[in-house]
């Protein structure tokens, strides 16, 4: 081994010098000191937002291979790739629970994610879906057994266990986002590269409100998604510890998700009072704001009495499906359900429910 041999080990497991910066086995930065290793310190725990970026770009070239060369794997199969480079660099905070489910279960089957300190924290209900190799994703899918959308089902599941409903998006083109919500960006664990965004979270609302449009448009789903590693770039500014800013963070992801509900419902209502006025031209869709266009190409105006929009909104906002969309806003960080600090403790615990594949726990502190 260049420079002399060592017997210091990585987290990983491999071999390690004394002068390596990265370990050469699994990449991850090197930082504590010489003094501490031979003192045989444990090195500090690496950057999740550095990992999540590593997994990001690593899904983004592993995807677009699999569709050039073929066949492409499932989701499930990005999942637990992703998961286990998150145990393997992070096992000192990182916890892993998969559930054993009856092969029916495991046609759209998603996940919990809890993050945590000191014993408080939150949930968030995950569907995964990779971008076909045109770049959609099937948001259509109907689950067999229930013959209900998947869509539906998550954010009824999310509602259930007290999560935030969301989709983790595994993408592979490089693409650069129409909104300023999805752009890559520096942050201080290095800078903002296209292959980051082979990873991206959304709220499941905005699929919800893109399902409602005729025609449905995925790319609508993708550019509203954000980098998942911006969810946990994990440091603490000020009072604000990593956990209050992956709380509002995903809050914020929720809020645009309902947002992009209510404007869809308020485009439905558009287009009906006004189809016979300018026909297939007037689409409806959380888009339509820009794309409602009259015979001569200029801005459409559609007039629409407020009071429809308003007893529209209320209408489908109080569908049991979307009751407490509104009021998870207003959840402050609580104590962790007890099942989730068994799953934590090693407890073994049952799912929440039979579509349950797994849940991932992140503990926060530092």
């Amino acid at each position: 081994m260049p420079g002399g041999a060592s017997e210091l080990l990585c987290g990983c497991g491999g071999d390690i010098a004394e002068h390596y910066a990265f370990c050469p086995h699994c990449g991850i930065e090197l930082r504590w000191s010489t003094e501490a290793r031979r003192r045989s310190v444990s090195p500090p725990a690496g950057s999740l937002c550095r990992t999540l970026r590593s997994c990001a770009t690593r899904t983004f070239e592993r995807l677009a291979d699999d569709h050039f060369h073929g066949p492409v794997p499932d989701e499930e199969a990005y999942t637990k790739f992703n998961l286990q480079d998150l145990y393997r660099l992070h096992s000192d905070r990182v916890v892993i629970r998969e559930f054993q489910r009856s092969e029916e279960a495991l046609n759209g089957a998603d996940w919990e994610w809890w993050f945590h300190l000191g014993g408080y924290g939150f949930g968030m209900r995950v569907q995964a879906k990779r971008a076909k190799r045109g770049g959609g994703y099937d948001l259509e899918h109907v689950v067999r057994r229930t013959r209900a959308r998947q869509s539906e089902l998550l954010v009824q599941d999310a509602q259930a266990t007290g999560c935030f409903p969301a989709y983790v998006l595994y993408n592979h083109r490089n693409w650069v986002a129409a909104s300023r919500l999805g752009q890559v960006v520096d942050c201080r664990h290095g800078r903002g590269e296209q292959a980051q965004l082979g990873c991206t979270l959304v709220s499941a609302l905005t699929v919800h409100a893109v399902l409602r449009s005729r025609p449905v448009r995925a790319a609508y789903v993708r550019d509203r998604s954000v980098p998942w590693h911006s969810l946990l770039c994990d440091a603490p500014q000020g009072q604000q510890t990593g956990l209050h800013m992956a709380h509002t963070a995903t809050k914020d992801l929720h809020q645009r998700g309902l947002d992009d509900l209510r404007a869809a419902v308020r485009a439905e209502v558009r287009w009906a009072d006004n189809q016979e006025r300018y026909g297939a031209v007037a689409r409806y869709g959380p888009w339509d704001e820009q794309e409602a266009l009259g015979e001569d190409g200029a801005m459409a105006e559609l007039d629409v009495p407020d009071p429809d929009f308003q007893h529209a909104e209320r209408e489908v906002l109080g569908m049991p499906i979307y009751r407490d969309a509104d009021e998870v806003l207003e959840r402050p960080l609580s104590p962790l359900p007890e099942r989730v600090r068994a799953m934590i403790e090693g407890v073994v615990t049952e799912p929440p429910d039979e579509r349950a594949a797994g849940v991932l726990l992140i503990d926060l502190t530092g």
